[in-house]
């Protein structure tokens, strides 16, 4: 059985679309379940409120009287430290809203599901030790919770269709007057690139967002260190050991101890002894890299490979001949002429 099919969240949200996004007939079709408390796990309490069940999180939109009804009885708590918390929610609704999903991440295909958290208190019960049994993820991406959305919209694009055109077939283009606007016989159901023939009622309670929450619960400054990100704060500072001035005691101090680390390194190097080590490897300072002498020290072969001629050729063939008659002498019987040949080894 898939872990999705024990989710009170996941089942709840997806009797919504299927009522339409009527709430009140989600009423009427579970009034055992509408009218219970939800007993959640808070997963974030902010920038967003999101609560669990472990198995998918779902966002919280508290109203003003939620707020204030929770400040007067609970003044020691805030509501944006109840991460990791248990809480209950005594009670609450569902409602429908077009979204942007680029900006919105818990929603799918410009719709959002929220549920209106109109009264709740943490959990009583000390003893409680809530450990999650696996990651929750986010509802709206949950492939059944997705093909629901999308059948969903395509339920109400089909109305629209189907109330725009009374016949079974296309309207007759020949019986158009030449006479009669230009939109004659187009459906119109969107404006733009917007569908709004949706078959819901948007839901417009009024809601408090989680910053003017934070804001009143720790102050503006707090909400401004908040948004400016943990570099603000001063705390964590990027040290480095050859900081300060040329010449200071920590560049000092730092070069003492990649000395030695060097010292201890030639000790390994063949030979034991650093000359070994300093002929090892060639720094090039100027960052080009250097020439390599020509074989030979010919002037003419630097940068490039020469085209040697005929000339040079017999110059390098007389002075091989020389130099075997200089170390063959006496043995080799005399000098070689160009043409002759060596004596054969009986």
């Amino acid at each position: 059985m898939p872990a999705g099919s024990h989710s009170a969240f996941k089942q709840l949200y997806s009797e919504m679309f299927k009522n339409g996004g009527d709430f009140n007939k989600l009423s009427n079709s579970m009034p055992k379940v509408t009218k219970q408390q939800i007993k959640c796990y808070v997963k974030e309490s902010f920038p967003h409120f999101l609560v669990t069940d472990n198995y998918f999180y779902v966002a919280c939109y508290f109203t003003k009287k939620a707020v204030e009804e929770f400040k007067s009885k609970y003044s020691n708590m805030n509501i944006t430290d109840l991460k990791s918390k248990v809480i209950l929610i005594t009670e609450w609704s569902l409602e429908m809203n077009k979204v942007n999903s680029a900006e919105v991440f818990t929603s799918y295909g410009g719709l959002e599901v929220r549920l209106i958290v109109k009264a709740f208190k943490p959990s009583q019960e000390k003893s409680e030790q809530v450990r999650l049994t696996r990651h929750p993820v986010n509802l709206f991406r949950d492939d059944e919770m997705k093909t629901l959305i999308q059948n969903y919209t395509h339920d109400c694009l089909s109305s629209a269709v189907k109330s725009g055109i009374k016949s079974e077939s296309c309207p007759d283009i020949s019986k158009f007057s030449a006479k009669s606007a230009v939109g004659q016989g187009v459906v119109s159901f969107a404006s733009g690139n917007n569908f709004n023939a949706w078959g819901f009622k948007e839901g417009k309670t009024p809601t408090v967002d989680m910053v003017s929450i934070f804001k009143q619960e720790k102050g503006a400054d707090a909400l401004k260190k908040v948004q400016a990100g943990p570099a603000s704060s001063g705390k964590a500072k990027v040290v480095s050991g050859l900081a300060g001035r040329r010449g200071g005691k920590a560049a000092k101090g730092r070069s003492g101890e990649i000395k030695k680390m060097v010292e201890k390194i030639s000790k390994y190097t063949p030979g034991g002894n650093k000359s070994v080590t300093k002929k090892s490897t060639t720094r090039i300072l100027s960052g080009k890299t250097p020439a390599l002498p020509s074989p030979g020290g010919d002037k003419n072969l630097a940068g490039t490979t020469d085209h040697t001629s005929m000339k040079d050729f017999k110059k390098m063939i007389q002075y091989i001949q020389k130099s075997k008659t200089q170390y063959l002498g006496k043995r080799a019987g005399g000098k070689l002429s160009a043409g002759s040949k060596a004596p054969k080894k009986k």
